[in-house]
């Protein structure tokens, strides 16, 4: 017991120097956590002969990350066997590719001890968090919104028969702002660095059919970003 109250100490010390609450968070979860996290870097060096292995936690804390030689990502859930999320998100998004107008990284799933591990391949690229704050290149603002217009309009209007059993009314058609979406497009669209064509949409752990409207009205930061994508979104809905 009090080796566990020592270690809790010298956390808490940790993260009190850590400003960042996102940042504080994910450094928490890996001291908290450091043998399922050795664990599963173990189980990811397993699955091929990579030598570059890094560890990152997910937006929330509700996953570990791990990269291996900049060709796979190894999504590992933190707080349950993860597996009815898994196979949601497998399903979902297997059907979204083939008519997504951006790419969307194929998922596989993973057996680590009876947790379900999605394995997707590395996509390098930049997202918004390479600029910094309220301060996006107008002619870049615009180019980035017009291609998540063009996404989230073409995924929230289709309403395919095979996942209206995720839907919470099955009955419930699309319209304006609300339908199928990806629910969290703010950092999870990956940009080439030169040429700000997005290479692919990733994160669709929380993929839901409802109203998005707060996709443009939460955000901050990025507000001016947003507005352009709902702008864009207005006008191809009004065609």
């Amino acid at each position: 017991m009090a080796i566990k109250h020592m270690k809790k100490i010298f956390i808490n010390i940790i993260c009190k120097f850590i400003p960042d609450r996102h940042r504080r968070n994910r450094v928490r979860f890996l001291l908290e956590n450091w043998n399922y996290v050795n664990k599963c870097v173990k189980f990811v060096k397993s699955q091929g002969n990579f030598k570059n292995i890094k560890k990152v936690i997910g937006h929330g804390s509700r996953n570990l990350v791990v990269t291996a030689d900049d060709k796979y990502v190894f999504k590992f859930p933190k707080n349950n066997n993860g597996y009815e999320k898994s196979l949601r998100e497998q399903q979902i998004t297997d059907v979204f590719r083939k008519i997504s107008p951006i790419k969307i990284p194929d998922m596989e799933i993973l057996d680590f001890d009876g947790i379900a591990v999605r394995k997707y391949p590395y996509i390098s690229g930049i997202n918004l968090e390479y600029f910094h704050p309220k301060k996006v290149p107008h002619d870049i603002e615009i180019k980035i919104a017009k291609q998540l217009a063009k996404f989230l309009y073409i995924i929230s209007k289709n309403d395919p028969k095979e996942l209206r059993k995720y839907k919470t009314s099955s009955n419930k058609k699309p319209s304006i702002l609300h339908g199928w979406c990806q629910n969290d497009i703010k950092y999870n669209f990956i940009m080439n660095p030169k040429t700000f064509d997005i290479i692919a949409i990733i994160d669709w752990e929380d993929v839901g059919f409802n109203d998005f409207c707060y996709l443009f009205t939460y955000e901050k930061d990025y507000r001016s970003v947003m507005t352009s994508i709902l702008q864009e979104y207005l006008k191809l809905y009004e065609k």
